[in-house]
């Protein structure tokens, strides 16, 4: 049980990252161009609701033995990593 609490806690601060890097998104598309500022709120919507439904996914999960948090665990990590990609290449594509 205590795993999954600092399991809980450290998705928590990912997401309320996650969060702040799109409030920074935000507020850098500002000066460019509406053409690029569509496309960059685009990706933006998509982020957001990545996030929300990680944040969900964590919030209702109740663990009711090792082997299903373990396998919980696996697939949620596996989300996160994907959603910080996503993060990382923002500008790249």
């Amino acid at each position: 049980l205590a795993e999954v609490e600092k399991y809980r806690k450290e998705t928590e601060d990912k997401i309320t990252a996650n969060n702040k890097s799109i409030t920074e998104f935000k507020a850098r598309i500002a000066g460019e161009k509406a053409e690029a500022q569509v496309a960059y709120n685009q990706k933006i919507i998509v982020l957001e609701q990545k996030n929300s439904d990680l944040k969900k996914k964590m919030d209702v999960f109740k663990a009711e033995s090792k082997e299903q948090w373990e396998n919980f665990k696996i697939e949620f990590s596996k989300d996160m990593d994907e959603l910080g990609t996503a993060f990382g290449n923002f500008f790249s594509s």
